[in-house]
């Protein structure tokens, strides 16, 4: 192993000033990538896990109102016991959904603390340098005819932009996974601009009840 190691070692000593720059940075961004995907896999697993639910429930919610919508127009036609009953099974059902979004609602962070707590952060970590911080526009849990039997439900997204070295955003995105609050990562962006300056543009975004702009 030491013979392998001072081969290694004399081929790079006869390499020119520039090849050592490349081979050195090709060695800084395997380890960058490395340690960017042991730290953020797991929690972006999770996050996966959680957007499946939200969507497997917008899915249902959508199922269930199409088929009372069907079946209302049945009713207006030719009421019969049978559709009746199977028409509050289904008001049932889509109360029972309701409830349950509502219940993943209140274990998120609130949408006009989400920009406070991405900025205290922010604050607390030495390094980085804020370009932006957006609260943007909320969005409709689901759209179309769907949203007027679930209305008041939306996404609030919050978008970051900043620069720093690479140890002051892991560290940033370190705390931020530590926290004891609930939301969710929308997108992630990572680039070396001048090394070892690099730029985060991160996406999150919580849920709520309320369809104002929370500005930040």
């Amino acid at each position: 192993m030491r013979a392998h190691w001072q081969k290694w070692g004399d081929g790079f000593a006869k390499l020119s000033q520039r090849e050592k720059w490349l081979l050195t940075l090709c060695l800084v961004v395997v380890m960058v990538i490395g340690m960017f995907t042991l730290l953020l896999e797991p929690a972006l697993n999770t996050n996966q896990s959680l957007k499946q639910q939200i969507a497997t429930t917008k899915q249902n919610n959508q199922r269930l109102d199409k088929q009372i919508s069907a079946l209302t127009a049945k009713l207006k036609k030719d009421p019969d016991q049978d559709i009746n009953i199977e028409y509050k099974r289904l008001l049932t059902e889509s109360q029972s959904l309701s409830e349950l979004l509502a219940k993943v609602i209140e274990d998120l962070i609130s949408p006009s603390q989400m920009a406070k707590l991405l900025e205290d952060v922010l604050a607390g970590t030495k390094g980085l340098h804020l370009v932006s911080l957006e609260s943007m526009r909320a969005e409709p849990i689901v759209s179309g005819h769907a949203s007027e039997n679930y209305a008041g439900y939306y996404l609030h997204p919050v978008r970051l932009e900043l620069t720093g070295n690479y140890f002051a955003i892991l560290q940033y995105l370190e705390t931020l996974e530590s926290l004891p609050v609930n939301y969710y990562w929308r997108s992630f962006y990572y680039q070396v601009d001048a090394y070892p300056k690099a730029r985060l543009v991160l996406e999150v975004y919580t849920l709520g009840t309320r369809q104002e702009f929370i500005g930040g």
